[in-house]
Protein backbone atom coordinates (compact mmCIF):
# COMPACT_ATOMS: atom_id res chain seq x y z
CA UNK A 1 0.00 0.00 0.00
CA UNK A 2 1.37 3.41 -0.91
CA UNK A 3 0.44 4.91 2.45
CA UNK A 4 0.16 2.64 5.46
CA UNK A 5 -3.18 3.04 7.17
CA UNK A 6 -3.51 1.24 10.50
CA UNK A 7 -6.44 -1.14 10.80
CA UNK A 8 -7.65 0.51 13.99
CA UNK A 9 -8.38 4.26 13.72
CA UNK A 10 -7.27 4.67 17.35
CA UNK A 11 -3.73 3.78 16.20
CA UNK A 12 -3.51 6.94 14.08
CA UNK A 13 -1.48 9.84 15.48
CA UNK A 14 -3.93 12.23 17.18
CA UNK A 15 -3.17 15.17 14.84
CA UNK A 16 -3.67 13.01 11.73
CA UNK A 17 -6.88 11.57 13.09
CA UNK A 18 -8.17 15.09 13.80
CA UNK A 19 -7.26 16.26 10.26
CA UNK A 20 -9.11 13.30 8.69
CA UNK A 21 -12.34 14.50 10.29
CA UNK A 22 -14.18 11.16 10.00
CA UNK A 23 -15.90 8.76 12.34
CA UNK A 24 -14.35 5.39 13.14
CA UNK A 25 -16.91 3.71 10.84
CA UNK A 26 -16.07 6.12 7.99
CA UNK A 27 -12.35 5.50 8.48
CA UNK A 28 -12.79 1.71 8.45
CA UNK A 29 -14.92 1.91 5.28
CA UNK A 30 -12.39 4.23 3.58
CA UNK A 31 -9.50 1.91 4.52
CA UNK A 32 -11.35 -1.15 3.18
CA UNK A 33 -12.13 0.67 -0.08
CA UNK A 34 -8.49 1.72 -0.46
CA UNK A 35 -7.22 -1.83 0.17
CA UNK A 36 -9.68 -3.26 -2.38
CA UNK A 37 -8.66 -0.66 -4.98
CA UNK A 38 -4.94 -1.24 -4.41
CA UNK A 39 -5.35 -5.02 -4.78
CA UNK A 40 -5.76 -4.37 -8.53
CA UNK A 41 -2.72 -2.11 -8.93
CA UNK A 42 0.17 -3.58 -10.97
CA UNK A 43 3.16 -4.43 -8.80
CA UNK A 44 6.46 -2.62 -9.19
CA UNK A 45 8.48 -4.37 -11.91
CA UNK A 46 5.46 -5.93 -13.62
CA UNK A 47 4.61 -5.02 -17.21
CA UNK A 48 2.44 -1.94 -17.63
CA UNK A 49 -1.09 -2.59 -18.82
CA UNK A 50 -1.63 -1.75 -22.48
CA UNK A 51 -3.56 1.41 -23.27
CA UNK A 52 -4.21 3.77 -26.15
CA UNK A 53 -3.71 7.53 -25.99
CA UNK A 54 -3.85 10.46 -28.37
CA UNK A 55 -0.55 11.99 -29.42
CA UNK A 56 -0.15 15.72 -29.03
CA UNK A 57 1.81 18.06 -31.27
CA UNK A 58 4.98 19.72 -29.93
CA UNK A 59 2.79 22.69 -28.98
CA UNK A 60 0.34 20.46 -27.09
CA UNK A 61 -2.43 20.58 -29.70
CA UNK A 62 -4.49 17.45 -30.35
CA UNK A 63 -3.46 15.55 -33.49
CA UNK A 64 -6.07 12.81 -33.70
CA UNK A 65 -3.21 10.29 -34.01
CA UNK A 66 -3.53 7.44 -31.54
CA UNK A 67 -0.68 5.46 -29.97
CA UNK A 68 -0.85 2.10 -28.19
CA UNK A 69 1.71 1.45 -25.49
CA UNK A 70 2.26 -2.06 -26.90
CA UNK A 71 3.49 -0.47 -30.17
CA UNK A 72 6.56 0.78 -28.33
CA UNK A 73 7.64 -2.64 -27.04
CA UNK A 74 11.43 -2.90 -26.85
CA UNK A 75 11.97 0.86 -26.86
CA UNK A 76 12.34 3.14 -23.82
CA UNK A 77 9.17 5.08 -23.05
CA UNK A 78 8.65 7.94 -20.62
CA UNK A 79 5.12 8.48 -19.35
CA UNK A 80 4.24 11.76 -17.68
CA UNK A 81 0.90 11.90 -15.88
CA UNK A 82 -0.43 15.09 -14.47
CA UNK A 83 -2.50 18.15 -14.99
CA UNK A 84 -1.02 21.21 -16.56
CA UNK A 85 -4.10 23.41 -16.34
Amino acid sequence: MSQILPENPADLPPERRKNMNMTDAEYIAMRAQKLAREANVPQVGSPAPDFEIERLSPTGARTGEMLRLSETRGRPVALVFGSYT
